[in-house]
Formats: structure tokens, sequence, C-alpha cells
């Protein structure tokens, strides 16, 4: 019998590994794939795709050339590393993104260029400039396409690389709270485990925060800061985790106490030299010893997981050691291809808190779906009127309308008008963030709470809300906006606003028809 167990437990383990290897191979594959260009590539007078290390603000500018068939006026970046991107096409400003501050890496930007910019009979010169803080780079080969197919495709890049660490960073506030909860019944061990995991989780939160789409980070200050913990946190991620392990693993035997107080003070030594060092050199410096420390330390977890046969960590700690070689890599070879390491330390993080607070999470999962239910409008999956009691006072209030459709309604039909609401919606949610709130309030009625951006950037962001439209539903939208601190009261004024253009937009069309 114990012959029996023994085997089953050794194919277990092998099966737990070679699942790790393989889909880490393939998230390296797909991020490899949604990457290539799909349409015509332009020709760089310069080598791209080289990070380049900065001592000081700087920019970098780089040319090129392409080709325009008449149809394909949208360019596709894959990634650009950079705080602030200007791109130039025939010696005109087309685009600008970030403000000097910004983290725009984790997604892959669109530049929409006026098809009168563009020669069809001859090549067109392009000019990006990269301003940097610590360093930038120019990824992929950017390509031309559609303005849909490059919407599309800029979508599922973001999906794993933007949104996919929104949800990590989701995702880790709520083992903090469980383990919060789970803390308050724990025995003295289980507390001391309880107390790694939080302090991880906590590091995992502040180390991520580099790895989200910023316009702004407020300040280059900031944005260094933001850095530093990036290049840090995982050191102190690594730690912490190491530490709940060996307890799980050993129960009350522990590592020697001058050996435990060097492993904790080596991520203080290190983010301190990063943070208050003089010179960006230093962050570089910082930067490669984490990334090499990291990489021994995750070997050393391995070791003890496998000794220990806590298999019930074995593929955690395998998908972790194999991105965290594939990241290894890309860096010291400076090659083009996406860091997989981020998915890695979320994965390890989310099997190690949630083993050991599993009899927390049902109860948990239940009570925010729940509240997420009552919070959601089911046609369109954006926010219902429930939710605005909950929001807090600050920011501005967009009141939308959208034009003639109930008569798209009467001519078409309910379940027409019901696919027009929803694409509406997911137009409108690709141009919000996170902060921002899109609410439902009833039939083709809606309103936006922005909390991310200023007012004097709120119309921009409906204009170009309104041209999506246009191009894609056919239709437009009536609106007005104002301050939002009582909800009754900035209805009350939008709507006298967004009246008022609906007048005003009635007027024009007469005359134009007049004419």
């Amino acid at each position: 019998m114990g012959a029996v167990r023994n085997n089953l437990f050794k194919t277990k383990s092998l099966l737990l590994i070679i699942l790790a290897g393989v889909l880490s191979g393939i998230l390296y594959l797909v991020l490899g794939l949604i990457n290539e260009p799909a349409g015509t590539v332009i020709q760089w007078d310069t080598e791209i795709g080289k990070y380049i290390e900065l001592s000081k603000p700087s920019k970098i500018t780089v040319n090129g050339t392409f080709e325009y068939n008449g149809v394909n006026n949208c360019i596709v970046f894959q990634k650009v590393l950079a705080t602030k991107f200007d791109v130039y096409v025939n010696g005109e400003l087309t685009a600008s993104f970030g403000d000097g501050s910004g983290n725009l890496w984790p997604r892959a930007l669109v530049v929409r260029v006026p098809p009168v910019l563009l020669y069809p009979d001859r090549p067109n010169r392009i000019t990006v400039v990269l301003h940097g803080l610590v360093g930038v780079g120019l990824y992929g080969k950017p390509y031309l396409a559609t303005y849909e197919y490059a919407i599309q495709r800029v979508g599922l890049i973001d999906l794993f690389r933007d949104k996919i660490t929104l949800v990590g960073i989701g995702a880790t506030a709520l083992i903090i709270y469980l383990l919060v909860i789970a803390y308050q019944s724990a025995n003295r061990t289980e507390r001391m485990v309880y107390r790694y995991l939080i302090a991880a989780s906590a590091f995992m939160i502040a180390s991520l925060v580099q790895f989200t789409y910023r316009e702004s980070s407020g300040s280059p200050e900031l944005y260094l800061l933001f850095e530093e913990f990036a290049v840090t946190g995982p050191v102190f991620v690594l730690t912490f985790l190491f530490f709940a392990i060996l307890i799980i693993s050993a129960g009350n035997v522990w590592l020697n106490k001058k050996f435990e107080y060097i492993l904790k003070t080596i991520p203080v030594i290190l983010i301190s030299v990063a943070i208050f060092s003089t010179s960006v050199k230093y962050v570089h410096t910082v930067s490669i010893i984490s990334e090499t420390y990291s990489l021994v330390f995750m070997f050393v977890i391995l070791y003890f997981v496998f000794k220990h046969k806590l298999i019930e960590f074995y593929f955690p700690v395998v998908f972790l050691y194999f991105t965290g070689i594939q990241t290894f890599y890309v860096l010291a070879t400076n090659q083009t291809n996406e860091l997989t390491i981020h998915y890695g330390r979320f994965v390890f993080l989310v099997f190690v808190g949630t083993a050991t607070i599993r009899k927390f999470k049902e109860l948990s999962i239940s009570h925010e779906k729940l509240k997420k239910e009552n919070l959601i409008d089911h046609l369109t999956g954006v926010y219902n009127r429930k939710v605005i009691d909950l929001i807090p006072k600050g920011g501005t209030f967009v009141l939308l309308d959208l034009d003639g459709f109930k008569a798209i309604n009467d001519k078409y039909g309910h379940v027409y008008g019901d696919n027009v609401l929803k694409k509406f919606a997911e137009i409108v949610k690709s141009h919000i963030r996170s902060q921002d709130y899109f609410i439902r309030l009833g039939g083709d009625e809606f309103c936006l709470i922005f909390k991310s951006v200023k007012e004097t950037d709120v119309l921009k962001i409906v204009n170009r809300l309104y041209n999506d439209c246009r191009n894609v539903l056919g239709i437009g939208f009536s609106y007005g906006y104002t301050q939002f601190e009582d909800f009754d009261k900035a209805y009350e004024e939008a709507d006298k606003k967004m009246y008022e253009r609906k007048i005003y937009k009635q007027s024009q069309n007469s005359k134009k028809s007049g004419s």
C-alpha cells in the first residue's frame, strides 16, 4: 500500500511539474504571437528593440519610413518603454502619450493617422521621440493596420499585459483581506505565517504598480518611487514567502537567527540604496543585483518545497522558476520578448495564500459575487444606479443620451436595440480607466463619473467617444457635464446642458437640410 501511495505521489508530482512547464511555455508563445506584426512593418533608420539606460532625464529620437496602401492608416506600437511618447508623421505631430512621468509600456499604443497626412504614392516619414527618466525602448515591430483590427489586436495585448496586472493587484488585495480575517482565529504558528503572507502581498502590490499603464504618475519623483519598488519589491516578496513556506514545511524548526537577520536585511539595503541614491545609475545597479538575487532565491524555495514534499506548491513554484529563467534570459541578452516573471510571482503568491486560508475562500467569493450582482446592469455589464450612493464626491459628471435610439428600437426591434446598448457600453469602457464610473441610469441614458482625469481633459475623452460611436455604431449621443458633488444636482445641471446641446444640434441639422 505504501509503495502504491509513493508511486501515485511521484506520478502526481511529475504531472504538476510538466503542467507548470507546458503552461509557462504556452504563455511565452502566446505573448510572442500577439505581438507579431499583422501589417506593413515600419522600416527604421536605426536598430530598435534594445533597452537604453539613462543616467538622467533624456529623450531619444528614432526615424523611419513606411508605405501607405490607402486603407491601413493606424500604427500599432506593441511596446513603448517611455514616460512620454511623441509621434510625427510627415513632419506633423500626430499623437502624444504621457506627460513625462507616465508609464506607457504596459499597453500597446495605437496612432490613428489622418489620411490627409499620408502619401499613397511615395514613402511616408515617421519620427518618434521617447522621453525617459530611467530608460527607454521601442520594442517589437510597429506596423500599420485598419482601425478595427488595430483596436482588436491592442485589446488582446492589453489583456495579457495591463489588465492581467490590475487583476493581480485586486486579487492580491483580496488575499490580504482574507489573511486578516484568518489571522483573528489563528494560533501562534499560523499567525506568523499570515504575517509573512500579508507582508509579501503588500510588497507584491507595491511592485505591480509599475506594471500598470499611466498617462501620468503625478511627478517624476513619484514615477521613480514606483520604479524602485518594482525593482526591489520582488526580493521582499520572495523573502517573506520563503519564511512562510519554511514554517509550513518544518513546523517549529526555524533558521539560525543570524541567517534569518541577513535574509531580512538584504532587501532593506537594496531598497534603501535605490530610494536614497542621488543618481539613476544606482537604480540600474540595484535592478541587476535584485534580478540575480531573486533567481537564486527562487531556486532555494524550489529546493525546500521538493525537500519537504509540499505537493500543493509544486505547480506554482515550478511555474515561478520557469518564468524567472525566461525573464532573466530576456533581460541579460537584451531581447525584445515579453517578460513573464510577474505572472509567476502572482501565481505563486495566490497559491501560497489560498493554501493557508482555503476555508475562508468560498464565503468571501460568495459575498463578493452577491455584492457585484446587485451593482451591475445585466444587459450592458456596467454599473447600475445602486452604485451611485457608494461613489465618493468629487470628479466630473457626464450625462449621456444616445441620439435617435427610440427610432432604432421602433424600426429594428428591442433585440437589435439591446445589442446597440451593449456595443455602446464596450466602446465607452475602452476609453475610461478603472478609477472612473460608467453607469446605466435606464433605457439609453448613461452617465460617466470621472475620477482619474481633470475636467479640462473630459471634453477630449467625450469627443473621442462620440467619434468612435459614429464610426462603429453609426449614431452619436448628446451630453452635458458638470462637477460631481451631489448626484441630483449634478444630474439636473448636466441634463439642462444636454438639452441645450440637443436644441443646438437640431438647429444645425435644420440649417444643413435647408441649404
